[in-house]
């Protein structure tokens, strides 16, 4: 028999009602071989008489006197008369303990009985195991109400009882978890997976306790201040990166603008003065990104320390889960954020082996990815998310920015057609097509599309949100006059897509005459499921 061992808790066990089915008054039950043992002593006999009578009895005050008297004679004997090594003595206030409903004292009894008579094991068990689920219920309702203390010894006692029972370690790895003890939390995690066996009965217990480790650690991970550290240093870089290239452009802009032509002297002055600016400045935050950059790689190493326990956690998770979507796209978000190459290159290789993902959410990581300042794996997950879907406007804007930003030309020029046909009055549309003859060497067409994004669209429109729901899909945005001229009533004609890029439903936007960079919001909503893309042309 496993060791009814004493639980080490300081708790105050309540006594607690057993249903009626389990311990009815009227039904006396003998012990059964192999354990029937003998008293082996008259005050231990006396105390099995007081127990029967007490079993017996219909009346409820001489059921309390009996068993009272029953716990008397069994103490005197152990304590006074040498029946300490006797197991009659144990056992029958083992079940004196199970009249009384107090699974703490049964079980410190039958364990005792058990050690000097292995033979009653088994009925041992069948006892204190049918106590079991009334102490669970207790610890359970101690958890709800806050008394974690209470509740974590409750389990362990209901843990003795039924050392079998696959669901309490999974209780207790969930309150480990909370109290940030992953240690425990660990062990009893696995220990809980083993006792399941794969049992679909447990399925749900055993990924609630495999998520609370995964929350708790990552919890932990994002309190360190090498996670904080991290952000501040990447925002740093990044506004060091946007005023280098903005100084560039414009440094290079002036140069080009004026040079090889013959200046008055104070236009040659306040054109050299103004590069000598901007030179300076751009020198200045070069060396400031130099330092940025070495910042960023000293945090990203603190904070991939800080992470390590929160990974290990999700690399266990995903080994019993390998389909969970929602992890492993978090799971690479952090890898991200961490800058952590290896990590992101793997599980970018695992999502590509899902066999179900929503394009819109790899859309989002993958901008994630992007903004973190790694194209190349934002490509990857992008054309994943555009050979599920090749509508989804969000995934192919930010394809393009990434293919742009690796000088991808193909690449960019079939996100930005694509764009076009999706989205073709927004102004960032049409400036992703402009960077694809940009890569092309082809400035007359650059210069083209530059001037309609900048005003030759004469209507801009942007669209904000879309949400489609099991029995509607609602396109929202709106639409501003770019011009310096007004313009009249327009009709936008919204189509909406299932995944394969079929029109499901239609409806349109009717947008009012607008002044010059005025701007009118609209909302479109049609009564269709299904619905997994948008896209529209102005009639």
């Amino acid at each position: 028999m496993r060791p009814l061992c004493r639980s080490l808790v300081v708790v105050a066990f309540a006594l607690v009602m057993i249903p009626p089915a389990l311990f009815a008054q009227g039904v006396w039950e003998a012990p059964e071989d192999p354990c029937k043992l003998k008293a082996g002593h008259h005050l231990v006999n006396g105390g099995m008489m007081h127990l029967k009578i007490a079993v017996e009895s219909d009346d409820e005050n001489r059921t309390e006197d009996r068993l009272r008297r029953a716990q008397e004679v069994l103490v005197r004997a152990i304590e006074q008369n040498n029946q300490a090594d006797n197991p009659a003595a144990w056992y029958w206030l083992g079940r004196y303990y199970v009249y009384r409903n107090d699974a703490y004292g049964a079980d410190s009894a039958f364990r005792r009985a058990v050690v000097l008579a292995p033979e009653c094991e088994a009925e041992a068990r069948r006892y204190v195991e049918q106590l079991q689920p009334v102490v669970r219920r207790e610890a359970l309702l101690a958890w709800q109400e806050g008394a974690i203390d209470s509740a974590v010894g409750l389990f362990h006692l209901a843990a003795s009882l039924m050392p079998d029972d696959a669901e309490i370690p999974f209780f207790l790895t969930r309150m480990y978890a909370d109290r940030q003890q992953f240690d425990s939390a660990a062990k009893y995690v696995e220990i809980g997976i083993e006792r399941a066996g794969g049992d679909e009965a447990h399925a749900d217990r055993q990924l609630q306790a495999m998520l609370a480790i995964l929350r708790g650690r990552e919890g932990v991970a994002f309190e360190d201040p090498a996670t904080a550290n991290i952000v501040e240093s990447r925002m740093r870089r990044d506004t060091l990166l946007v005023a280098v290239e903005r100084d560039s452009t414009q440094l290079a802009k002036l140069i080009g603008e004026w040079a090889g032509q013959r200046l008055r002297p104070d236009v040659q002055q306040a054109v050299s003065r103004d590069s000598a600016t901007l030179a300076d400045r751009i020198a200045a935050a070069r060396g400031a990104l130099l330092d940025a950059k070495a910042k960023l790689q000293q945090d990203s190493t603190a904070a991939g320390a800080a992470f390590a326990p929160a990974f290990a956690a999700y690399e266990r998770y995903l080994e019993m889960y390998p389909d969970d979507v929602d992890v492993t796209l978090r799971l690479l978000r952090r890898y991200s954020l961490l800058g952590n190459t290896r990590g992101i290159e793997s599980t970018t290789a695992r999502i590509a082996r899902l066999p179900e993902v929503d394009p819109n959410e790899l859309a989002q990581v993958g901008a994630a990815v992007h903004n973190d300042g790694y194209p190349a794996y934002a490509v990857e997950l992008l054309e994943i998310a555009v050979n599920k879907n090749p509508y989804i406007q969000a995934a192919q804007y930010v394809l393009a920015r990434a293919s742009y930003a690796l000088r991808d030309g193909p690449r960019l020029a079939r996100a930005a057609k694509q764009l076009l046909a999706i989205d073709p009055l927004n102004p960032q549309s049409v400036r992703m097509m402009a960077a694809s003859w940009d890569l092309a060497g082809n400035q007359d067409s650059v210069q083209t599309y530059v001037a309609l994004a900048n005003e030759g669209l004469q209507w801009g429109v942007t669209v904000t949100q879309f949400l489609p729901t099991g029995s509607a899909a609602v396109v929202s945005g709106s639409v501003a006059n770019i011009t310096s001229q007004s313009l009249a009533p327009t009709t936008l004609l919204f189509e909406f897509l299932d995944a394969s890029g079929g029109v499901v439903a239609s409806g349109s936007a009717e947008i009012p005459a607008l002044e010059p960079r005025r701007r009118h919001a609209f909302s479109v909503r049609a009564e269709v499921s299904g619905a997994a893309a948008w896209r529209y042309r102005r009639q």
